[in-house]
């Protein structure tokens, strides 16, 4: 009878014991959620002004609506995801776990049992959910946000420098290699009336005048084109008298610079599984950058868990300034890597790697020196302030 009561009072106290600890773990949870939401609406808008900002100067030549404005602010925040993500979960564990210390609650934890094992373990598999979710972003969504931006922004440009074209102005196309210059249009502003253009190839100075030119073609197909009807052209070098004067009925030449599918050429707008197969310093220096996103959200979150104890009454923002300039140089350092490796000054197979090991060693000795060391308790009171 005593030992069946002993074992029911045991059992009891294992259940007691695992459900108490469950709702520690979920109250972790929701206060680093409450903070990361916090935290990355705050960077999330601070990222938008700053890419708003780029974008009008980028559009400060052109008129554009206000949907595309926004379709293009979309992709260039989608395309940042994956740096957002690391920098505002660090800051809202270091926040969450900070006001814990700080209003004594992880006194209360660690006296019930919950020791920094255990903490440490819950927040490592919460990350894990994030490191899962900035996978994706990083090797699948922010690619393929980057490379729409890059299409549509092209395409964008071209059709704005077509309808801006306005008589009895000089028009630049194709970033200053050709110039062009219309005394009026027609009716339906289809065709230009006694054209004027001057266009470079090869270091080579053309100049063409014709009675009238039209556009051809799309971005979809062959590329843009304009077409000069009845002129002629001067071919030469400037400050030489060796020109060549050439009559045409038709003369046509393209005003885009590239079909715009080939923006997508760019390292950062490459599809994963591209980068594998193309053999390229830039393109391997991307990939190993892409996956250091998750690696780096790990290191981070962890680093935050030791970084956070403070002593209690000391205030939740004490380590909040060390925090941030241990994570400023930790992204310096995968960045001057990265370009190591772009430049070829380091073997692709060392990468960036070692400033990731360097940062899990640094990681893995503070939390070893935290569950190895003391539970922290209350600020006792002076004597003088307990006789008063």
């Amino acid at each position: 009878m005593a030992r069946s009561l002993c074992s029911r009072t045991t059992e009891r106290k294992v259940a007691f014991s695992s459900g108490s600890e469950l709702i520690i773990q979920r109250y972790l949870i929701r206060e680093i959620l409450h903070s990361f939401f916090a935290v990355f609406s705050i960077l999330l808008v601070i990222a938008a002004a700053v890419v708003f900002v780029r974008m009008l100067a980028e559009m400060s030549s052109s008129v554009f609506s206000i949907v595309f404005i926004l379709q293009l602010l979309t992709l260039n925040i989608m395309g940042k995801l994956s740096m957002l993500l690391p920098a505002a979960l660090y800051v809202a564990i270091l926040l969450a776990l900070s006001r814990l210390y700080s209003d004594s609650e992880m006194v209360a934890m660690w006296a019930g049992g919950i020791g920094p094992r255990r903490i440490n373990l819950s927040v490592f598999r919460f990350l894990l959910v994030f490191a899962a979710i900035t996978c994706v972003v990083s090797l699948y969504l922010s690619p393929e946000a980057w490379a729409t931006r890059d299409v549509i922004w092209a395409r964008a440009k071209a059709e704005a420098e077509i309808s801006g074209v306005l008589p009895g102005r000089f028009m630049e196309f194709r970033n200053g290699e050709l110039v062009a210059y219309t005394e009026s249009l027609s009716p339906d502003r289809r065709e230009m009336k006694n054209v004027f253009a001057k266009l470079i190839i090869d270091g080579d100075q053309n100049l063409l005048v014709a009675k009238s030119a039209r556009f051809s073609g799309n971005e979809k197909n062959t590329g843009r084109y304009i077409i000069l009807e009845d002129g002629y052209r001067y071919s030469g070098s400037p400050g030489s008298v060796d020109y060549t004067v050439y009559r045409f009925a038709k003369h046509g030449f393209r005003i885009d610079q590239e079909h715009s599918e080939s923006v997508i050429s760019k390292a950062n707008a490459m599809r994963t599984l591209d980068l594998l197969k193309t053999p390229h310093l830039a393109y391997s220096a991307e990939l190993q950058w892409r996956i250091s996103q998750p690696i780096s959200l790990l290191l981070l979150g962890m680093l935050a868990v030791p970084l956070a104890r403070t002593l209690p009454r000391q205030g939740k923002y004490t380590k909040l300034a060390m925090g941030i300039a241990i994570y400023f140089l930790y992204g310096n350092a995968v960045g001057v890597m990265q370009t190591f490796v772009e430049r070829g000054q380091i073997n692709t197979t060392i990468g960036i790697w070692p400033v990731h090991v360097a940062m899990a060693l640094i990681v893995a000795s503070l939390l070893y020196v935290q569950s190895s060391g003391r539970a922290p308790t209350l600020k006792k009171r002076s004597p003088k302030a307990h006789q008063t």
